[in-house]
C-alpha cells in the first residue's frame, strides 16, 4: 500500500512505521508458528501482507473460511498470510453446542471441555479441570456417533492436550491444533497472538498517538460511532460499541487494562497535566506519569510489572490495518464495525485506510435433513384457517360429493350473493356463522388429520433447523469433506 510522505503517526512517517511493523509481525508470526511446526523461511516484508483475525475459540466453518481465503490470496499475490489470534477477548463459557439423540429425534446439547471459571481474557484463562478437558473428545464423539463417524475432534484434540500439557494457555492450544490442521490441508497461514504484537515498539507508538490526543480521538470516535447508528437505525447505545466517556480529570481511550493481581478487563483512562500522561483504570490502579510522551519505553515496562494494555475491537483493526495490512479479511460482524474504523482512520490520521474484504461461509453437518420447508407449514396453516372461516376450501375431494354437504354449500352461496344492508346484516351474519359451523362438522375428520400433519411438519422443520445450523464448530465435521469444501470456496472466490 503506497503511503504519502506527509502522513505521520506521532511524528513518524507512516511508511517508516509500516516498514518496521510489517517486519515485526512477520518475524513474530514465524517465530510463534515455528514453535510447533515447520514453516518456510521468513517472508519478504515488502510483499503483500494479508491479515485476518479472530479469538481463539472452537469456532464454526464460516470463521475458519477466512484463513483458507487469506492463504489463497497470499499465494496468488506472492505475499504472506497471517492470522492474528485475538487473545485479549474474554473467553466464553467452556462448552460447545453439539447434537445429541438420533437422526430421527435429534436434540441440541452442550458439551463442556472445562469446568466454569472466572470470565477472563483468553491469555489469562487457566484450566479448571484437566479431567474434563481430557475426556472431552471421547464424550463428543460418543454424542455424535449416531450421526457420523470420525469427526475432526478425534485428530484435533490430541494436539490440544499436548499443547496444554506443554504449558500453553487453552486459547493458544486451540489455535495451535487448528493451525496444524490447516498445514495438513496444504495452507501456509502463520499465526501470531495479539498479545505479542502489543509489546512491539510500533504498536506502542500507535497507542501513544491516541493517548496524547485522547480528547480529540474520543470526539472523532464517538461521532463516527453515532453516525453509524444513525445510518443503520440503531437505537442501542452499546452497538456497534459503547461511546468513550470523559470526565474533568480523564478521558476514556479504546484500550483495556488488567493486572496479574486483578485479571478482569477494565476500561483504560488517560489524563494529562504538567507532569505528563497518567494512565488509570479509575478503580484503584494508576501509572507513574509518562513524562516523555515521545518515548514508548515506559509503556513497555508496564508489561514487566504484570500490567496488560490491550486494544478494544475497533482499536485492534485500526492498528493492524494502519500499521501492517495490505488487505484485511473480516467476517460479517467485523466488516460492519470497520465501517466505523475506516472513518476514524480518515479523520484522525488523515489518509485513506487500507482495504478490507468481507468473507464467510455456511457449512452443514453431513447428516440427512427432513425435506420440509417453512412454506409447507404455511400451506397447512392456511388450510386450517380456511377450515374455520371457509370450510369448503379445506376439504378433501371425497367430501364434495356428499348431498348434505352440497346443500349447505348452496345455501352459503345464496347468502353470499345476497348480502343485506344494515340492520338486517346482523341476522345475515349469524346465518353465515351457523352454516360454517355445520360445514365444519362435516370435515371434522380431515381437519383432525390436517392437525396431525401440521404437528409432524412442525417437528420435522424444527429438526431441519437444528441439523442445518451453521454454528456447529469445525471439530464436529468430518475433516476431509470440510477441507475440500472450504478449499474449493476459497479458490472459486478469488
Amino acid at each position: 500500500m503506497a503511503v504519502a510522505a506527509s502522513v505521520t503517526v506521532d511524528g513518524i512517517e507512516l511508511a517508516q512505521l509500516r516498514e518496521a511493523a510489517r517486519a515485526d509481525i512477520i518475524r513474530l508470526a514465524s517465530e510463534f508458528t515455528g514453535e510447533y511446526r515447520e514453516i518456510a523461511s521468513p517472508a519478504n516484508p515488502a510483499a503483500p501482507l494479508v491479515l485476518s483475525g479472530h479469538q481463539p475459540a472452537l469456532y464454526h466453518p464460516g470463521v475458519w473460511f477466512k484463513n483458507f481465503l487469506i492463504d489463497q490470496i497470499a499465494a496468488e499475490s506472492g505475499g504472506t498470510a497471517i492470522n492474528v489470534i485475538v487473545d485479549n477477548d474474554v473467553a466464553p463459557a467452556p462448552s460447545i453446542v453439539a447434537l445429541a439423540g438420533t437422526p430421527d429425534e435429534p436434540r441440541p446439547t452442550r458439551i463442556a471441555y472445562d469446568e466454569p471459571g472466572p470470565r477472563l481474557p483468553w491469555e489469562m484463562t487457566t484450566i479448571q479441570s484437566m479431567e474434563t478437558l481430557r475426556s472431552f473428545a471421547d464424550r463428543t464423539a460418543a454424542e455424535l456417533a449416531p450421526f457420523m463417524d470420525k469427526p475432526a475432534i478425534t485428530s484435533f484434540w490430541p494436539d490440544v492436550l499436548s499443547a496444554v500439557e506443554a504449558g500453553k494457555p487453552l486459547g493458544l492450544a486451540f489455535s495451535e491444533a487448528r493451525n496444524r490442521l490447516e498445514a495438513d490441508c496444504g495452507l501456509n497461514v502463520l499465526d501470531v497472538p495479539l498479545s505479542r504484537l502489543c509489546q512491539t515498539e510500533w504498536f506502542l507508538r500507535v497507542m501513544l498517538s491516541i493517548l496524547k490526543r485522547a480528547r480529540d480521538y474520543r470526539t472523532i470516535y464517538n461521532e463516527c460511532v453515532e453516525r453509524y447508528r444513525q445510518v443503520h437505525h440503531i437505537r442501542s447505545t452499546s452497538h456497534p460499541v459503547p461511546n468513550l466517556e470523559v470526565s474533568d480529570e480523564a478521558t476514556e481511550v479504546p484500550f483495556w487494562i488488567w493486572t496479574n493481581d486483578n485479571p478482569q478487563r477494565r476500561p483504560l483512562w488517560v489524563s494529562q497535566n504538567a507532569d505528563g500522561l497518567r494512565l488509570t483504570d479509575r478503580s484503584g490502579w494508576q501509572s507513574e506519569p509518562i513524562q516523555d510522551a515521545t518515548d514508548t519505553r515506559q509503556l513497555a515496562l508496564l508489561a514487566e510489572q504484570g500490567i496488560y494494555l490491550r486494544p478494544r475491537a475497533l482499536a485492534t483493526t485500526t492498528v493492524l490495518r494502519l500499521a501492517a495490512a495490505d488487505l484485511f479479511i473480516h467476517g460479517i460482524g467485523g466488516a460492519k464495525y470497520d465501517q466505523v474504523t475506516d472513518e476514524i482512520i480518515r479523520r484522525f490520521y488523515g489518509f485513506e485506510p487500507p482495504r478490507y474484504v468481507t468473507a464467510t461461509a455456511s457449512a452443514w453437518l453431513p447428516v440427512p435433513r427432513p425435506d420440509v420447508s417453512e412454506s409447507d407449514l404455511k400451506q397447512i396453516d392456511r388450510r386450517l384457517r380456511d377450515a374455520e372461516f371457509n370450510p369448503e376450501r379445506a376439504v378433501e375431494e371425497g367430501v364434495i360429493h356428499d348431498p348434505e354437504w352440497n346443500l349447505l354449500l348452496k345455501q352459503k352461496s345464496e347468502l353470499l350473493n345476497n348480502i343485506p344492508t344494515f340492520p338486517e346484516k346482523s341476522s345475515w351474519h349469524q346465518q353465515l356463522q351457523d352454516l360454517n359451523a355445520k360445514l365444519r362438522v362435516r370435515i371434522a375428520e380431515p381437519v383432525a388429520r390436517l392437525r396431525i400433519e401440521r404437528q409432524l411438519v412442525a417437528q420435522q422443520l424444527q429438526q431441519r433447523h437444528l441439523l442445518a445450523s451453521r454454528e456447529y464448530p469445525v471439530i464436529l465435521f468430518p475433516e476431509r469433506g470440510l477441507r475440500k469444501l472450504l478449499l474449493d470456496l476459497a479458490v472459486k472466490h478469488l
